[in-house]
């Protein structure tokens, strides 16, 4: 399928571009604009194309069922904690005895609320791990069609050098033709050319491995890839440092800390006896029985003492898990907003001012070169340095796309970028 696609561009680039000085190699409009708005408009087709990846993706089928365990589990701690026990005594002797109780154990300290609780911290953990799994899978996505669309852009760059040199090669023989130039710019110009085709080759190569990856993270395979916005709202000037408390990560790792802390409540409370109560009835002989029972345990061979020191290492170890965590995850905020903002800056300069310089530069060139103001050697230089400073420039393009796609992971606002987030979620939108 790709081949097939590479071999009818390259017959459409054949067809539609069969002079040189027709193949200018320089952006019919602005691929990339910065915007000051503060919504971000995202095609449906790029908001459904990821929904069916995450219909599509086995993690979140995966995460979606460690929520249902979750809350099975809490919907279990929620139960009373003991059953009651039913007990028929016999007994044949002189005198016959026969004996029925009913005894229930008691939930004196309290565990049953602390199991609950932990459940409950455990179900928002699985949740929380759900709603990374979604993000993180919408990011890889992105980033692979990021990495997709450069390429193809690099790829049809290599197209136009392809054909300018070809261009270039019969300009050349023409004149030598004529007498005008010798066998040494004929040479050079053979060599510029193929040296084009290995570049395209190359690009080719790099097109493919980039698609083969989309495919790999998204699990599709589509003959059209849906469109990265062609407006990109600009990064803001500070950074919120409230955006870090709705990062899906910090809030598993929330969860778990405060689930080893209701640990510890539990191992407490594991500590303290639970007593038994117990009725019983029956008859001996003729005679009616009744009767009352108390039991409780006495913890004097195990105090659980163990288990408590146990559970508060536990839960200082994910205390300090969540410090860590939430350390790295403000130098990632920052980090992320220092580059997404360079990036764009470098971006913007490039469309205001760049652009516009390189389009009159290949202009010039062209006329330059059609006039006999330049030398074979001086126009390859020159339009060598044009395609590389358009290469450049879409390769900066692919990182502004990078930068602003981890910015809004860094940020937890890859669904809110996308329009996809609930209704309720808090935006803290770029």
């Amino acid at each position: 399928m790709f081949l097939k696609r590479v071999f009818c561009a390259g017959v459409c680039v054949s067809l539609t571009l069969p002079v040189w000085a027709d193949i200018t190699p320089e952006y019919k409009k602005t691929p990339l604009s910065i915007s000051t708005h503060t919504v971000q408009k995202v095609d449906t087709s790029l908001q459904d194309f990821i929904r069916q990846v995450w219909a599509e993706s086995p993690a979140m089928q995966g995460a979606q069922a460690a929520v249902n365990a979750a809350q099975a589990r809490a919907d279990g701690a929620d139960r009373p904690l003991y059953n009651p026990g039913l007990g028929l005594d016999v007994e044949r002797t002189d005198i016959d005895t026969t004996s029925i109780g009913l005894s229930q154990t008691l939930d004196w300290s309290d565990k049953r609320e602390a199991q609950t609780r932990i459940a409950d911290q455990e179900m928002q953990a699985a949740t929380a791990e759900l709603l990374e799994t979604r993000q993180h899978i919408a990011v890889e996505t992105l980033d692979a069609l990021t990495q997709y669309f450069t390429a193809r852009e690099m790829w049809q760059l290599s197209l136009r050098r392809s054909e300018l040199m070809k261009g270039f090669i019969d300009t050349v023989k023409q004149r030598q033709d004529a007498g005008d130039m010798g066998a040494l710019e004929g040479t050079l110009a053979q060599v510029t050319y193929s040296e084009a085709l290995m570049q395209q080759a190359a690009s080719e190569s790099e097109l493919a491995e980039a698609e083969a990856a989309l495919q790999a993270v998204t699990g599709l395979e589509l003959d059209h890839w849906p469109q990265l916005p062609s407006e990109l709202i600009a990064p803001t000037d500070h950074v919120d440092p409230t955006l870090l408390q709705s990062l899906p990560a910090l809030s598993v790792l929330r969860s778990r800390m405060e689930a080893a802390k209701a640990r510890v409540r539990l191992a407490k409370r594991e500590g303290r006896a639970d007593p038994t109560i117990g009725i019983r009835a029956g008859r001996e002989d003729s005679e009616s029985l009744l009767g009352l029972s108390f039991e409780i345990p006495l913890f004097v061979r195990n105090n659980f003492k163990a288990e408590v020191q146990a559970a508060s290492h536990e839960a200082a170890g994910e205390e300090q898990a969540y410090r860590d965590a939430l350390r790295r995850a403000k130098a990632r905020l920052d980090g992320s907003l220092g580059r997404f903002q360079s990036t764009t800056r470098a971006w913007s300069a490039w469309v205001a001012a760049g652009q516009q310089a390189h389009r009159q530069q290949m202009n010039l060139l062209e006329q330059m070169w059609q006039a006999g103001e330049l030398t074979a050697t001086d126009y390859l230089i020159q339009a060598k340095q044009n395609i590389d400073t358009q290469a450049t420039a879409t390769t900066l393009m692919g990182e502004v796309w990078q930068a602003a796609i981890t910015w809004l992971d860094a940020s937890g606002q890859v669904e809110h970028w996308l329009g996809l987030a609930p209704a309720q979620t808090k935006s803290s939108g770029e």
